[in-house]
């Protein structure tokens, strides 16, 4: 594509190219981080390495917009994964716990970590094919 322009529209024609890119390089961020986010609370659904006794545990993974005041400025969209009602339980089985007589820890069943190891992988890959597109 060639386009012709003076000296004196060079930094204007510039920084439309850039806002152009940058906004569509944000496009596929915002979309990613999305995707990304759905696929995390699906993969927690499934659950883990734990036998559960009533499902309730698992049913309640979940997504949501963060709202943030650089995301206003930026345009970028950020996700949390979260267990809606049964939040307290999150650490206590990604870590394990005290007994409750005191008597030794009740054993870890590491559930969390893996989906975020592999959730932050595939967003990376996912913005870097985004951007060979472009």
């Amino acid at each position: 594509m060639e386009v012709k322009i003076t000296s004196d529209e060079l930094a204007e024609t510039l920084n439309k190219l850039m806002e152009d890119y940058t906004g569509t390089v944000t496009e596929i961020v915002n979309e990613q981080a999305k995707d990304t986010a759905e696929w995390s609370s699906d993969e927690l659904k499934k659950g883990g390495p734990y036998r559960e006794r009533t499902g309730k545990y698992t049913k309640d993974w979940d997504s949501k917009i963060r709202e943030k005041r650089v995301s206003k400025l930026t345009g970028e969209v950020t996700y949390s994964v979260y267990n809606k009602k049964h939040y307290q339980l999150t650490h206590l089985l990604e870590k394990g716990h005290v007994k409750r007589n005191g008597s030794g820890r009740v054993r870890a069943f590491e559930h969390i970590a893996p989906v975020e190891k592999e959730a932050e992988e595939r967003f990376v890959k996912g913005i870097s094919e985004g951007i060979e597109r472009l």
